[in-house]
């Protein structure tokens, strides 16, 4: 059900609102190495397998890490396969609004829009995500990919003792998201840094990218069925 890409059904399932281009070099007081790096990891994510090719043929899977003025850098989404991920394909995403469903995003173009997991890496990384879920820290990236969904990957997460969610939705929908918020109350971060969307995959969060790396390394790689 999460990876249905139709016509009635596009990858995108909420408006979008191009606000202008990005404006400033280095983002706006973020890193760029720490940019680059989360790119180079969701390049991994993908030679790893873990984020598939999806039936419009365009990859899955999505990345983000909050700015300084608390606006996320997000991978773009409908990236083709095998052509690496850059900062530059980076989207600014300055909000999203649930009453609406709404995202408001800077981009060379309008036409370079943010994941259609938006809502997901908004709702995480926002400023109010400890005070929203109960939780005992702020995350600052968060990495998304298709495996552990199902199957034998999701039964190897359950042994594991992740957080796993009991029903499917559809992705990019406020169905999904209300899905993975439930898993975020209960299982509150940084107790929990992994998350799994049964038929979606797995929700990374992460203080910085180093350890996101090592928690993509320590949590979902040893997991994964072989192919």
């Amino acid at each position: 059900m999460a990876e249905i890409i139709t016509d009635d059904q596009p990858r995108i399932k909420f408006e979008t609102r191009w606000v202008g281009p990005v404006n400033g070099t280095p983002r706006f007081g973020c890193d760029d190495d720490e940019v680059a790096r989360l790119a180079a990891l969701q390049n991994e994510l993908e030679a790893q397998g873990v984020i598939p090719i999806l039936c419009d043929g365009l990859v899955g899977g999505n990345c983000a890490i909050r700015l300084p003025t608390g606006d996320l850098l997000i991978s773009k989404s409908g990236k083709p396969p095998s052509t690496p991920l850059c900062p530059s394909d980076m989207v600014e995403l300055t909000s999203f609004d649930r009453a609406t469903w709404t995202a408001a995003y800077r981009s060379p173009s309008a036409d370079i829009r943010p994941s259609s997991d938006s809502p997901l890496h908004y709702a995480a990384l926002a400023k109010d995500s400890c005070e929203r879920y109960c939780w005992g820290a702020s995350p600052s990236v968060a990495v998304h990919g298709h495996a552990l969904a199902e199957g034998a990957g999701v039964e190897a997460a359950q042994r594991a003792g992740m957080p796993i969610s009991d029903k499917e939705t559809l992705f990019s929908t406020p169905d999904d998201l209300e899905a993975l918020e439930v898993l975020f109350r209960e299982f509150p971060y940084p107790e929990h840094r992994c998350f799994i969307r049964r038929g979606h995959g797995f929700f990374l969060l992460a203080r910085d990218v180093a350890e996101a790396e090592h928690l993509f390394q320590a949590l979902v790689l040893p997991l994964i069925p072989p192919y």
